[in-house]
């Protein structure tokens, strides 16, 4: 798909493998459970309020917009930074991905984005809000592998 796909509310159950969308991918409240392998989205990826429980080790997106209560391998934590986000950790393309706002990559550009935005005390915390949660999936991950 060159731009945009937008399923929201729809019936839509599965979605084919090896998918590339150019724009923005909104699976919101839809009956799909799993997401197909390959995935690459070239703008946001949302997934409020769908049937996903797993993300898949190789997604790739610009912005991730969930509810981590329902995916096992995502963990999440609220009222972080200035804006009182909600932010995601994921473990995917090996490695710890953070999702905060229109953020989304790994843990170490997390964490060079908000000493460029942040102030010392405020950058301080936001980033151990963070560490937080990949401490938590680690835990569950590694639990997983046991």
């Amino acid at each position: 798909v060159g731009g945009s796909l937008d399923l929201e509310g729809s019936q839509i159950t599965e979605l084919p493998d090896n998918l590339n969308v150019g724009g923005s991918l909104d699976l919101e409240g839809t009956q799909i459970t799993e997401l197909p392998d390959n995935l690459n989205v070239g703008g946001s990826l949302d997934l409020r309020g769908s049937q996903i429980t797993e993300l898949p080790d190789n997604l790739m997106c610009e912005e991730l917009h969930l509810t981590a209560r329902n995916i096992s391998n995502v963990t999440s934590k609220e009222n972080c930074g200035a804006y009182d986000r909600e932010i995601y950790c994921v473990w995917t393309k090996g490695d710890f991905y953070i999702a905060a706002g229109c953020f989304f990559g790994t843990q170490k550009a997390f964490e060079d984005a908000v000493d460029r935005k942040y102030t010392d005390e405020s950058a301080a915390k936001y980033k151990a809000d963070a560490q937080d949660c990949v401490n938590r999936l680690t835990e569950i991950l590694s639990k997983k592998a046991a």
